[in-house]
């Protein structure tokens, strides 16, 4: 069995077999000062905004038209642009060839006129690694919710570990998450693979030496680990 672990969702895997388990071990609380903070920003209208998960949109959602204030969104990867033009069909939205901060930074560098302000939206919780940079944009991040442990759902994938070949991680703080729960000597002996290099980097920080895929997503992650 494989074992996907993830923050909130339900991204089907149902093209695969039946031996994919995905269990969302976290759920986002949205911050409601930050959108507060994020609809005042919007009161000027810009061009480019940059959104690094689908959950951004479901904090958004019922709150802010984004269309008021952005006509260009920059999305980290296919779910995350779909969520954005399912919500707002008239904004564009654009993925970087590779489905990871990076990617995002350096389409950024390429869009981005110089001094021009860049709304950047995503979780409170992520690395270091991951920051957006482009020096010659001026970025106001938002960080609109906070990633939490649910305790059941991280209960439940721990109890599934013992049956799992291999567990795919889908961010640092869902990898440090578990890790904190089951401990480095359960993972010992499992295939592991991360979905990229942010998280593959928190993996091989804490001493594992993951897999990470060519394309920075769940499927061809969940591919890798399939892999005998």
């Amino acid at each position: 069995m494989i074992l996907v672990l993830r923050g909130k969702g339900n991204y089907s895997v149902d093209h695969l077999r039946d031996e994919v388990v995905m269990v969302p071990i976290l759920r986002p609380v949205v911050d409601e000062e930050s959108i507060g903070k994020l609809i005042d920003a919007c009161r000027v209208p810009r061009r480019i905004g940059v959104v690094m998960s689908a959950e951004v949109i479901d904090a958004i959602r019922g709150r802010l038209d984004l269309t008021r204030c952005i006509s260009l969104v920059i999305g980290v990867g296919p779910s995350t642009c779909g969520a954005v033009t399912s919500l707002f069909p008239t904004i564009r939205c654009v993925m970087p060839p590779q489905f990871f901060s990076g990617g995002v930074s350096a389409l950024l560098k390429q869009e981005c006129a110089m001094g021009e302000e860049v709304l950047v939206m995503r979780s409170k919780d992520y690395a270091e690694e991951a920051s957006i940079t482009a020096p010659n944009c001026r970025i106001m991040e938002f960080g609109l919710y906070e990633l939490i442990v649910d305790d059941e759902a991280i209960k439940r994938a721990a109890s599934l570990l013992k049956d799992a070949s291999a567990v795919v991680f889908t961010s640092p703080k869902v990898f440090l998450s578990f890790l904190s729960i089951v401990g480095r000597d359960s993972l010992k002996s499992k295939r592991l693979v991360a979905i990229g290099p942010t998280t593959g980097a928190a993996m091989i920080k804490n001493g594992f030496n993951p897999l990470v895929p060519p394309r920075f997503t769940i499927r061809d992650a969940v591919e890798m680990a399939l892999e005998r």
